[in-house]
């Protein structure tokens, strides 16, 4: 079933059909693969009545679904023009000698190690700093338990300040 055909019989069953022939619809559309719509179509039958204005809002959903999707043509003209881009550049990396080509691979490489290696340096320093306010959390929160306890018998002071020793 194409949605032209679909969406006429939506609004003929909504002039003028019963609440089986939506059901039937729906397990016609069910049977080709298109159960979503099909699932909306049930809905609009409740205990054997029929829900119209649903059904129609149903209708007008599956026939905007459906409306050609509007092109950009001038994606097409940058799509071209990149393309003869790419080709130029490809002709001029395949006129290139040999060892002008191996020259420029290599020092593609070594930039990219650098670049490699700065990230790597970043992402240890970080690790570092983020280290490094674990530890001063947790010199903090040791101090404070420390104060709460006696030296003697390890325990929290009572709230005079004196322990169980």
């Amino acid at each position: 079933m194409n949605a032209a055909s679909i969406t006429e019989e939506i609004e003929l069953i909504v002039e003028i059909g019963e609440a089986d022939d939506a059901l039937t619809l729906a397990k016609r559309l069910a049977a080709d693969e298109q159960t979503a719509w099909a699932i909306d179509v049930r809905r609009t039958v409740k205990r054997g009545e029929l829900d119209r204005d649903a059904l129609r809002a149903v209708g007008g959903r599956i026939a905007e679904a459906c409306k050609p999707v509007s092109l950009d043509l001038g994606l097409f003209a940058e799509l071209t023009e990149m393309e003869a881009g790419l080709r130029a550049a490809l002709a001029a990396d395949a006129a290139m000698p040999r060892a002008e080509r191996r020259a420029r691979t290599a020092q593609q490489w070594t930039e990219k190690q650098r670049y490699e290696e700065r990230v790597r340096t970043y992402n240890e320093q970080v690790e570092f700093v983020n280290r490094e306010r674990g530890r001063a959390a947790n010199r903090a929160q040791a101090t404070a338990v420390r104060a709460k306890t006696c030296d003697g018998c390890f325990q929290e002071k009572a709230a005079n300040g004196s322990c169980g020793s």
